[in-house]
């Protein structure tokens, strides 16, 4: 399986203890098969600082042998795995990251609102409902999250190409990371 990586340089190497907390699946190493997302990805985290850079990943079909999880409907299932892993103290569960036992998660991505709408669900100013409906889920795309060690090992690590935004166009070829 082929996935995409947005972000602001080349990586050398996956640490999972580098990625954000309180991301919509959970601390974890995200990617989307889509090409344009990525590189959506990209220009967002190096509007500070750095290079856009999308990453090319190769994932072993055998991941899915792991235990994870497949969200297919923006439903109230997915708003609640997504307030779960956003809230700064949930109950009920640990505050370390993951919040979650699973390897993998893929499913649809929201729109930028998620954070806004999941806070006040969370607050219980809205209802499901009325947070499903303000957060859309982006048409046609979806995200793929890895959380520990073992899923990272289906990673192949040795061809990874990535390609980079340089004055204002994203160069043609991918270049093999060294």
């Amino acid at each position: 399986m082929e996935l995409y990586h947005g972000t602001k340089q080349v990586i050398s190497a996956i640490n999972l203890e580098k990625c954000r907390k309180r991301t919509d699946f959970g601390r974890g190493f995200y990617l989307t098969g889509k090409v344009g997302t990525a590189q959506n990805w990209a220009v967002r985290r190096a509007s500070i600082s750095g290079i856009p850079t999308i990453m090319r990943y190769m994932i072993s079909d055998g991941l899915h042998a792991l235990p994870g999880k497949r969200i297919t409907t923006p439903d109230i299932e997915w708003l609640e795995f997504i307030c779960l892993n956003r809230r700064n103290n949930p109950p009920h569960s640990e505050s370390n990251e993951p919040r979650h036992g699973y390897h993998w998660v893929s499913g649809p991505i929201a729109d930028d609102k998620v954070v806004d709408v999941v806070a006040e669900y969370i607050k219980g100013k809205i209802t499901a409902e009325e947070a499903i409906k303000r957060t859309k889920a982006l048409p046609q795309t979806y995200q793929f999250s890895l959380h520990t060690q073992e899923a990272l090992s289906f990673v192949d690590d040795v061809y990874v190409d990535y390609r980079q935004l340089k004055d204002g166009r994203w160069s043609h070829t991918w270049i093999r990371r060294k």
